[in-house]
């Protein structure tokens, strides 16, 4: 077979950080190989981020609806049966992705190992569940998935978007408008994507009053339309010089336009998700305040004073059991407890000193 006629369909749904991650896949395998044809199947609301990225040659959209619309998935399902490919890596593992490995003829179909796995696979990985050489664990279990492939070919780790200079250009105008020309600002995610993985906002409200006390530099928020409620709930809760700091006018209208203005930012705060792992990419000093039901170790590589992060076992590591995370999830007065307990006091100094470290850069 020649190396022009392999073909690959990366499978990566759901999360916008789940799909930066697993564009390694596709990286390492163009690295490996530059002629291999690479489909990336993800879902709509998180294009932003794969798109100009070099390492795919075409995506195949699946629609936020096919959760529910199950004609408009079959659909999709016949439609994308059409294909065959010598390589089907499945980095989602769920339903949807199941249905995609079970309909779509390949050579090789690649998953993680689970009690059900070699219904849809017919090669398998062990997830890894420790740390090894620093790197965390969403990127090691990416390159489980390359095993079977590349095994013994060096492993590239560096995550990438690719934004245009165009963008840049008219990102950095609308900041030098609003603030000053080569001003800088603070951009933080003030809301996470759901309440589970949302800081009480009287807590964020307390760490934004001692970082404008620290910086005196202005914020930019980002967050979704929807959440323009609970944004000025947060706002009021602010004190009134910091009231006036935060930026209305620069708040990111879009996926791509977050990641445009993330870039000229001084650094990027707040709950650990899709915002923080983009700004990481963007090699934006971060400080990310975890979810109690998320194990750090998954999604963080600590760098001290730059890449910081915030998770309740540090303080209380009798108070958390990763592996009840599901169960707890379904009760939110029980992680809402668990949230009240990671007071902003337990890391204040933390706090200023990577706010610190930002003014003597």
């Amino acid at each position: 077979m020649k190396n022009s006629d392999i073909s690959v369909l990366v499978i990566q749904q759901k999360m916008i950080g789940d799909v930066l991650i697993s564009t390694l896949i596709c990286k390492n395998l163009k690295l490996w190989k530059p002629e291999i044809k690479i489909d990336f199947v993800a879902n709509r609301h998180t294009l932003d981020v794969i798109r100009n990225n070099p390492y795919i040659d075409e995506i195949v959209v699946f629609e936020d609806h096919f959760r529910k619309d199950k004609w408009g998935l079959f659909k999709f399902l016949q439609q994308i049966r059409k294909k065959r490919y010598n390589y089907i890596i499945d980095a989602y593992g769920k339903l949807e992705s199941l249905l995609i490995c079970l309909f779509v003829s390949a050579n090789y179909k690649i998953g993680f190992k689970k009690n059900y796995s070699s219904f849809f696979y017919n090669q398998t990985v062990k997830l890894k569940r420790v740390k090894e050489n620093g790197l965390q664990l969403s990127i090691q279990n990416r390159f489980q998935l390359l095993e079977p492939i590349i095994s013994d070919f060096p492993k590239n780790s560096e995550v990438e978007i690719h934004l245009t200079p165009k963008e840049v250009e008219n990102s950095r105008e609308r900041l030098d408008s609003a603030l000053g020309k080569g001003k800088n600002a603070i951009m933080v995610s003030a809301l996470g994507s759901s309440k589970n993985k949302t800081y009480p906002l009287k807590y964020m409200a307390q760490l934004m009053d001692i970082a404008f006390q620290t910086k005196q530099l202005p914020f930019i928020l980002n967050y979704h339309p929807d959440q323009e409620g609970q944004i000025e709930e947060l706002i009021n809760l602010l004190k009134l010089p910091t009231q006036k700091a935060v930026i209305k006018s620069l708040t990111p209208n879009s996926l791509r336009d977050y990641m445009a203005t993330a870039y000229h930012c001084i650094a990027v705060v707040g709950n650990e998700g899709g915002a923080i792992n983009i700004a990481k990419v963007l090699k934006k000093p971060t400080f990310a305040i975890f979810s109690p039901l998320i194990d750090p170790s998954g999604w963080h590589s600590e760098t001290r004073n730059t890449c910081v992060a915030i998770n309740l076992k540090e303080f209380y590591p009798e108070a958390i059991n990763y592996s009840q995370h599901k169960k707890i999830s379904k009760d939110p007065s029980k992680v809402k407890e668990l949230y009240k307990m990671l007071k902003p006091g337990l890391f204040k100094k933390q706090w200023i000193d990577f706010l610190n470290k930002l003014v003597s850069d």
